[in-house]
């Protein structure tokens, strides 16, 4: 897996004329499928995209998205090994919205959804 630090070099208003380019590239790590999380820095000085695939296919990918081609940002690639990964607990939230940890948007946490 790789953490890829994309650092600011240009105005937000550049950075943000590219977004749209920089997650549709075909060629990037979002059209490719590498990307697994990502989201920008605070403050907004850049971004972080976790990724996973080989070092050659994400090197490349890097290399085609628009913010780096543009020169609006630059990207430092960082090879890591996960060796933990925290369970899921009640309240640290699941993507559902309520709050409660079961994944069926509820929020009485039993996971029935009713």
């Amino acid at each position: 897996m790789f953490v890829i630090v994309f650092k600011y070099r240009a105005p937000l208003e550049t950075v943000d004329a590219l977004k749209e380019a920089h997650y549709t590239h075909p060629e990037g790590v979002f059209g490719r499928g590498l990307a697994r999380l990502a989201g920008p820095l605070e403050p907004r000085t850049g971004g972080v995209v976790i990724a996973d695939g080989p070092r050659e296919a994400v090197e490349a990918a890097v290399a085609a998205d628009p913010f780096v081609t543009s020169g609006a940002a630059t990207a430092d690639i960082l090879g890591f090994r996960p060796v933990f990964r925290a369970a899921r607990t009640p309240g640290a939230g699941n993507g559902d919205g309520d709050g409660d940890g079961d994944g069926d948007g509820d929020g009485d946490g039993d996971g029935d959804g009713l």
